[in-house]
């Protein structure tokens, strides 16, 4: 069961991407509600329910446990070849992601309902570590004998506030 006053706004906006994508067909708000709207395009229809989260940055993760019960509900719907049960996440800033509820995860969609391919998740490369040159004292070194420092990158120079504002430079 829901909780919390409609995403009105939510689904007028929902409501209008939908139709860019097909025919929809809306369902009256009920208490056991499964889907907000179906999108009928050929050969394919789209089971929709809007979710309200709070978070912009969230993994596939916390949206399977902060949606569960929608999730649940969607799931419930037969899958079949042409048949989508869609999750339609709305952030607080006012937009949306769009994902497929497979038996087994989410997929994320783009508006037009396509697939977004999964983006690598950025590898961590070690750097090796530079051993230091321990200082051997100048009687120790054979004669002729060269001493390459290690290279070191030139300190960044960072200035705040270099420029005094007209107003101050009256005074």
């Amino acid at each position: 069961m829901s909780r919390g006053r409609r995403p009105l706004v939510a689904l007028s906006e929902a409501v209008h991407i939908a139709k860019k994508r097909g025919e929809t067909r809306q369902f009256m708000h009920e208490p056991g509600m499964i889907c907000n709207f179906v999108i009928y395009c050929p050969g394919f229809t789209a089971h929709v329910r809007i979710k309200r989260v709070t978070r912009v940055h969230c993994s596939h993760a916390w949206i399977e446990g902060e949606a569960r019960d929608a999730l649940a509900a969607l799931r419930a719907i037969a899958s079949g070849p042409g048949i989508s049960r869609e999750l339609w996440v709305f952030l607080p800033r006012g937009a949306f992601r769009f994902f497929r509820a497979t038996d087994t995860g989410l997929i994320e969609l783009s508006r037009d309902g396509s697939m977004i391919p999964e983006r690598p998740k950025p590898a961590f490369v070690a750097v090796p570590v530079v051993q230091a040159q321990p200082t051997v004292p100048a009687q120790e070194i054979p004669a002729g004998t060269e001493i390459i420092p290690p290279i070191q990158a030139p300190p960044r120079e960072i200035s705040v506030g270099t420029k005094r504002s007209e107003k101050s430079q009256g005074e």
